[in-house]
């Protein structure tokens, strides 16, 4: 009986630190309860794909859009305790922005911040000498690919909002500015003004109408590169001060690369057309250096099908599978900021008769 007496002691004992322990945990949850997640609004200079802003309260610099995506936007939330805390991301999934960054109610930031962020992009933020993380930072990316198939940018400016509906708000968002105050739960939103430090170039890819009577052509992969084949070392700082902005200076290539860089795939193909309005976009990225723009090629993959359609063969016969045309690029415009379009036209170099073999095999000629 003694034996059950002890075990029943011993049971409400641990029964009673349970509830302890839960009761601290219950008040440590409270006392983190003042950290909020931060919303994104943000927005790119106009080059990019997508509608000018409407006419809203918050005025934004010209030539300046909304940014939809896709690319992954890090931001590193600095404090003036000069701790250089690790990167933190929004997402672009599902037509909405997905945050992993997270402000504590009535403490200051200094947001600064780049895209994309991936395993190839390493990127590290120091303070700029004599100062603290309220006067600027320094971002220092090491080896960067002379061509990408994102668009790289930097964090320029931050306006801090109270909601994602701008027509409520005021203010304007301008460059050098890069503090944000934590608020209360829910009311936690930030402007991101975002500048290009790649250069681009659009490729528009079309069917010459005379070659689409005869065949079907689906593009599958488009990719570039460049004969320059180093990587570079970046250094952008920023200034939060006199809204100066920010300052860039690229270091010496080192590394060897020389790969094909991957700017669109489609296992299945897709159908391109003669028409202008409804040319196949796909946009590309270099480094802003006249060795890079002046040595760039670019490598197509395509199917060819005949246009003898059955219920069988919907898309008619496929007559040549894996089709690659490269072109040496001309001497494209670069700096930030800069694209420039190219229009592509898959078209043979002869047409005379079906038997020739150019028919099968045509060229990619740049306009």
């Amino acid at each position: 009986m003694r034996e059950l007496n002890r075990y029943k002691v011993r049971m409400l004992l641990l029964l009673l630190m349970a509830v302890v322990l839960v009761a601290c945990s219950d008040d440590s949850d409270k006392m983190e309860g003042e950290t909020d997640t931060l919303h994104l609004v943000p927005y790119t200079h106009g080059r990019t794909e997508v509608s000018p802003s409407a006419t809203r309260n918050v005025t934004l610099p010209s030539g300046y859009t909304d940014y939809k995506g896709p690319n992954t936007i890090g931001v590193f939330t600095t404090t003036t305790d000069g701790e250089a805390p690790a990167i933190r991301t929004f997402s672009y999934v599902n037509n909405q922005w997905n945050s992993q960054v997270s402000v504590t109610n009535s403490k200051v930031y200094y947001l600064y911040g780049y895209m994309p962020v991936n395993e190839n992009i390493h990127c590290e933020i120091s303070q700029i000498l004599g100062k603290d993380y309220s006067q600027g930072a320094v971002l220092t990316f090491t080896k960067l690919p002379p061509v990408l198939a994102e668009d790289f940018s930097v964090v320029s400016g931050v306006l801090q909002v109270s909601s994602s509906n701008l027509d409520n708000e005021e203010g304007s968002l301008a460059p050098g500015n890069f503090r944000y105050d934590g608020k209360a739960s829910g009311s936690n939103f930030v402007c991101l003004m975002l500048d290009h430090l790649y250069s681009a170039v659009q490729f528009k890819f079309l069917v010459k109408d005379t070659y689409n009577e005869l065949r079907t052509i689906k593009l599958k992969k488009v990719e570039m590169m460049t004969d320059d084949q180093l990587t570079y070392p970046l250094t952008v700082t920023m200034k939060d001060q006199d809204q100066v902005g920010y300052e860039v200076s690229w270091g010496t290539g080192t590394t060897l690369s020389n790969d094909y860089i991957s700017l669109y795939t489609n296992e299945d193909g897709e159908t391109l057309s003669t028409s202008v309005e409804n040319a196949k976009l796909v946009n590309g990225y270099f480094a802003p250096k006249s060795n890079v723009a002046s040595k760039l090629r670019l490598r197509c993959t395509y199917d060819v099908y005949d246009k003898n359609v059955t219920e069988d063969h919907p898309n008619g016969n496929l007559v040549r599978e894996n089709c690659t045309a490269v072109n040496k690029l001309p001497s494209l415009a670069y700096g930030p900021n800069q694209r420039t379009i190219l229009t592509l036209t898959v078209n043979p170099t002869y047409l005379y008769v079906l038997s020739d073999p150019d028919l099968d095999n045509p060229t990619v000629t740049i306009n």
